[in-house]
C-alpha cells in the first residue's frame, strides 16, 4: 500500500478547497445569469405587451378616424339627398298647382262652351235686374263677353242686364228669390230666351 505523505495530503486538501471555491463562484455566476435572464425575459414580455397595446391603440385611432370620415361623408350625402328631395318635392308641388290651374281653366272653357251652346239652341231662363240707356248700356254690354253667368240684351234703345242662365223656369225663379234676399229690388223678374233672343217675361213665382 502506497503511503501518502503529509505534503501530498495538504496539496490534495488545497486542490479540493480550490475546486469548491471555483464551484461556488460558478454557482454564483449561474445565479446572476439566471436572474439577469429572468429580468431580461420579464422586460421582453413587458415590452411585447406594451408594443401590442400601442399597436391596438393605433389601430383603434385609425378605425375611429375612418369611421368619423365615413360618418361625415354619410352626413354630407344625406344632406345632399334631403336637399334634392325637397327640391323635387317643391317641383312636384309647382307642377300640381299648375295642373290644378290648367284644370280650372279647362273647366271655365268647358262651362263657357256649354253655356254658349245652351243659349244658342234651347230655351233658357235668366233674371233681369236692370236696364240701361246709351253709353252706359254699351259698357254693361261688354260684361256678357267676360262673365259666363250673365247676359245683356238690347232690342230697343235700352240694354237689359240679367243674371244667371238656367235650363228650367223653377231654377230661375229660385235664383230670383235668392237675389231679392241678398238685397236686390223686388221688381226684378224672370225672362226667357231662345236662340239668343228674348221671348217673354215669365211668372215670377
Amino acid at each position: 500500500m502506497k503511503v501518502i505523505k503529509d505534503e501530498d495530503l495538504l496539496s490534495l486538501h488545497y486542490q479540493i478547497e480550490k475546486a469548491e471555491v471555483q464551484q461556488q463562484k460558478l454557482e454564483e455566476l449561474l445565479r446572476k445569469k439566471s436572474k439577469k435572464l429572468e429580468k431580461s425575459n420579464r422586460s421582453a414580455k413587458i415590452l411585447g405587451i406594451t408594443s401590442i397595446g400601442l399597436l391596438l391603440f393605433t389601430v383603434f385611432l385609425l378605425m375611429n378616424s375612418f369611421l368619423d370620415d365615413s360618418l361625415q361623408g354619410n352626413d354630407i350625402a344625406e344632406n345632399v339627398n334631403i336637399t334634392g328631395f325637397h327640391e323635387e318635392l317643391d317641383s312636384l308641388r309647382m307642377e300640381l298647382t299648375e295642373l290644378e290651374q290648367n284644370k280650372a281653366d279647362l273647366e271655365v272653357i268647358k262651362d263657357l262652351y256649354l253655356y254658349r251652346n245652351l243659349i244658342n239652341k234651347d230655351i233658357v231662363y235668366s233674371v233681369q235686374i236692370n236696364s240701361f240707356r246709351g253709353s252706359k248700356g254699351d259698357k254693361v254690354s261688354a260684361l256678357s263677353d267676360k262673365y259666363i253667368n250673365g247676359r245683356v240684351y238690347s232690342d230697343t234703345s235700352f240694354f237689359k242686364l240679367s243674371l244667371g242662365v238656367f235650363e228650367t223656369l223653377p231654377e230661375a225663379q229660385e235664383y230670383r228669390k235668392t237675389l231679392m234676399e241678398s238685397g236686390f229690388s223686388k221688381n226684378i223678374f224672370v225672362i226667357s230666351y231662345k236662340d239668343g233672343k228674348r221671348i217673354k217675361i215669365e211668372n215670377p213665382n
